[in-house]
């Protein structure tokens, strides 16, 4: 009876010691094993050379008024409001730009996707942004957006700096 008891305590350990490992695992690492998110300095090397690129989506976004978000294999609202040649065309620059999320359009804004992490409603993204105005619930920053974001308490935030004349790049963990 007490092997019984011994074995049943050591499972139960062994699972509970197996719960807690894989819930620092999961705290600590990405749980969906993504890359990290490219580096302000990166992404402001991948701007200079696509940006000619990026001012040209944003024209056919223009003409395009229906399109609210375009991603390598989804449109919004479905089906898409423009033919598949003008999609598949979008796909290719967005590819070519190195946008691997793909374009969302709100407000007056025109977000370039670069990168994510997590899910929709718990995880984050580096874009570019596309807009005159910085966002209403954004914290702006002088210098690099991960570097301000490790300085502050909440992580819960937007973050957006200037890189150009109507062009941000944008932190968002909201």
């Amino acid at each position: 009876m007490k092997r019984v008891i011994v074995a049943g305590v050591g499972i139960a350990l062994a699972v509970a010691l197996t719960a807690v490992l894989l819930i620092a695992r999961l705290a600590i690492n990405d749980p969906f094993g993504e890359a990290p998110h490219p580096t302000d300095a990166a992404m402001l090397a991948q701007f200079a050379r696509v940006r000619p690129s990026l001012e040209s989506m944003g024209g056919m976004l223009e003409q395009d008024t229906g399109i609210e978000r375009l991603g390598p294999n989804f449109t919004r609202p479905e089906p898409a409001p423009i033919g598949p040649d003008r999609l598949a065309d979008y796909r290719a620059r967005l590819q070519a730009a190195g946008i691997a999320h793909g374009v969302s359009r709100y407000r007056d804004a025109i977000e370039f996707i670069v990168s994510t992490q997590g899910l929709a409603i718990a995880g984050s993204g580096k874009s570019f942004v596309h807009a005159e105005h910085v966002h209403p619930d954004a914290t702006v920053v002088d210098g690099d957006v991960d570097a301000a974001l490790d300085t502050l308490a909440d992580k819960d935030v937007l973050l957006q700096r200037r890189i150009g004349d109507g062009w941000w790049l944008q932190l968002d963990r909201r």
